[in-house]
């Protein structure tokens, strides 16, 4: 059985949840409701559960309260699935730290998918790195954020942007290059990092390449048009990018 604790301030939705686990998750256990920071970091720490349903908003409290309460708790290692409305800033933070989440009204095929990666994690101790990201771009809050979490075959390595020079698609995967030299093969598509990097001055200048604009040193527009980069890179940019490419250098 997977034990799991639920945290949500609004009864409907704890109802609901409660609900679509006894429908679709019937090897789960509910240890514990209740809907705010304090009752939730006590029923945490008594029943230690496998994983923990949170709300982000409980009624003028943060979800994220209860995770700087208990990240420092070694007997405390559940696996954390943020429920939530829709609310931009904060999914962006979760998405940033590779942390799971499930946006009202729970889907129940979303559901059933994060139970089973608590099944298959269980045993094997979680990345506390992810929750001190998410702590960290969260109370960063008027800010862009400051590191990203990439998840890769041999675990969580926590990157600043800033240490980012470019992306590269490979099929399913995406090669991280840093201005380190080293590079990082992520277990996500390109696409996923374009639609959580492209506000904070990355840009897709070819299907098969994001770029960080503050290591952008030269734009050449013979032989197609391509970028030179401060490793020394040379990016082709897509003739659909160029203009936009260009605008966005006239305003640097």
């Amino acid at each position: 059985m997977v034990r799991v604790v639920i945290v949500d301030d609004e009864e409907n939705s704890r109802d609901s949840l409660k609900g679509k686990l006894g429908l679709f998750c019937p090897d789960v256990e509910i240890v514990g409701e209740v809907g705010t920071v304090a009752d939730g970091v006590s029923v945490i720490t008594e029943q230690k559960p496998d994983a923990l349903f949170l709300d982000i908003k409980l009624a003028g409290e943060s979800g994220f309260d209860i995770l700087e309460s208990i990240r420092d708790n070694e007997e405390l290692d559940p696996e954390i699935i943020f429920i939530t409305a829709h609310d931009e800033f904060a999914i962006k933070a979760i998405k940033f730290s590779a942390l799971d989440y499930l946006l009202k009204p729970i889907d129940p095929e979303d559901l059933v998918r994060s139970i089973r990666k608590v099944e298959e994690g269980r045993g094997t101790p979680k990345e506390t790195n992810n929750i001190d990201v998410l702590v960290e771009n969260i109370r960063q809050a008027s800010e862009m954020p400051k590191k990203i979490v990439v998840p890769t075959s041999d675990g969580m390595h926590v990157i600043k942007l800033s240490e980012i020079v470019r992306l590269e698609s490979s099929s399913n995967y995406t090669t991280f290059t840093l201005t380190s030299g080293k590079t990082l093969l992520a277990s996500r598509t390109l696409k996923e990092f374009d639609g959580m990097l492209t506000n904070y001055n990355f840009m897709r200048i070819h299907k098969s390449h994001l770029i960080n604009m503050n290591c952008l040193k030269r734009y050449v527009q013979t032989d197609g048009g391509y970028i030179i980069l401060e490793d020394g890179s040379k990016i082709p940019v897509a003739n659909r990018k160029k203009e936009l490419l260009l605008s966005t250098l006239k305003n640097l």
